[in-house]
Parts: C-alpha cells; sequence; structure tokens
C-alpha cells in the first residue's frame, strides 16, 4: 500500500504532477503575454507544452514551453503585430455599434449581433495561428492565410474556440483567481479538436493521436 502511495507512476502523483503543470504553464503564459506584442509566441509554446506534455501525462511541459517560445519568438511576435493591429482596426466599429445600441437607434441592435458574427472569422483566425505556428512552418503570410482558411473550413471548431477563449477572457477579467489555471485548460480544450485536424496534415500528429 504504502509503495503504491510514493510510486512516482501512481494516479495520485499523476494527477498532482497534472495539476502543477497546468498551474505553472498557465502562469508562465501570463507573464510572457505581458508585453502584448509576445502573445504570439506564448500562445504558441502553451499548446505545444499541453498538447505534447500535459494532454499525454508526459513530463518536461515548461521545458517544452520554453523551448518553443524560443524558437516561435521571431515569427510569433511579427504575427502578433499583425493580429493586434487588424483587432484594433476591427473593434473601432464595434464601439460605435454599441454605441448605437445604447442610443435605442432603429436597427442597431441587429447590426451589431451581425458584426458580432462577421468577427468570429478574424477572432478565430486569431486562435488558429498560433497553434498552427507551433506545428508547421510557414511565412508570415502563409501563416495569416492557412489561418484565415482554418477559420471557415472548420466553422463549428472555430466557434467553439473563439467561445471558449472569450468566455475565459471575461472569467479572468472579473475574477483574477481563475487565470491561475484557465488559460492551459483552454489549451487542452483546444487540442482536443485542433489535434485532430492537424493529424489530416501532419504524419508526426497522426502517429501521434494513435499512440493516446
Amino acid at each position: 500500500m504504502f509503495s503504491s502511495l510514493f510510486n512516482p507512476e501512481a494516479p495520485f502523483w499523476r494527477l498532482m504532477s497534472s495539476l502543477v503543470d497546468l498551474l505553472a504553464l498557465s502562469l508562465l503564459w501570463v507573464f510572457t503575454s505581458l508585453p502584448l506584442v509576445t502573445l504570439g509566441p506564448a500562445t504558441a509554446a502553451l499548446y505545444d507544452a499541453a498538447a505534447r506534455c500535459v494532454r499525454r501525462g508526459k513530463a518536461g511541459a515548461l521545458s517544452r514551453y520554453f523551448s518553443t517560445f524560443r524558437r516561435e519568438f521571431k515569427e510569433g511576435v511579427f504575427l502578433s503585430l499583425i493580429f493586434l493591429v487588424t483587432g484594433f482596426l476591427l473593434l473601432i466599429p464595434l464601439r460605435f455599434f454599441w454605441l448605437a445600441v445604447l442610443a435605442d437607434l432603429t436597427g442597431a441592435k441587429i447590426v451589431l449581433a451581425a458584426y458580432a458574427i462577421f468577427l468570429v472569422i478574424p477572432l478565430g483566425a486569431f486562435c488558429w495561428a498560433f497553434p498552427i505556428l507551433s506545428r508547421f512552418s510557414f511565412s508570415l503570410l502563409g501563416a495569416v492565410k492557412i489561418s484565415f482558411q482554418c477559420s471557415i473550413a472548420y466553422l463549428p471548431v472555430t466557434v467553439l474556440l473563439v467561445i471558449s477563449a472569450v468566455l475565459a477572457g471575461l472569467v479572468s477579467a472579473l475574477y483574477w483567481v481563475p487565470m491561475l489555471i484557465l488559460p492551459c485548460l483552454v489549451a487542452l480544450l483546444w487540442t482536443c479538436f485542433m489535434e485532430r485536424v492537424f493529424a489530416k496534415y501532419s504524419p508526426d500528429a497522426s502517429s501521434s493521436e494513435e499512440e493516446e
């Protein structure tokens, strides 16, 4: 009994190890994303560590995070700038539509709802871009193109990605405690859908799915 209790491969210690990884990776993502321009490489690193280590119960999640962060830093920063500028431009009309709703203008709610639906595609492209960056090699324009293609081609998955990201952001904005674990939990959720897509285009991902 005692030998199994102190066995590092016992279910209890495997669970504790996974919880520690969730906490550590989430905190790493928060701190390495603070400059905003590093949001891209941080997200790529978080997804890669969650998919390769946490999801499979393997050790080395932190070292995986740092290695991916360094490897994708340059491309990730430029890709972050592209999406941040695009996001800022897309939020300008949203503000005016919201003000129109507050002013109770005719048809304002319908226009706001239609624009919010339209935003799913660019927001989804942002969600796709950095996991793709962690797994495949593309030029900057190629990465932007393929992320929008995935956002449209796998629209039901994209909707789930966007909803999970937005909800996690809102919860974290209201209460800081969930931020300690939500980033990695969201990344793990994303792996459930994205890894199936990646397996179609990557022999490495395909073999990984078979092992699981």
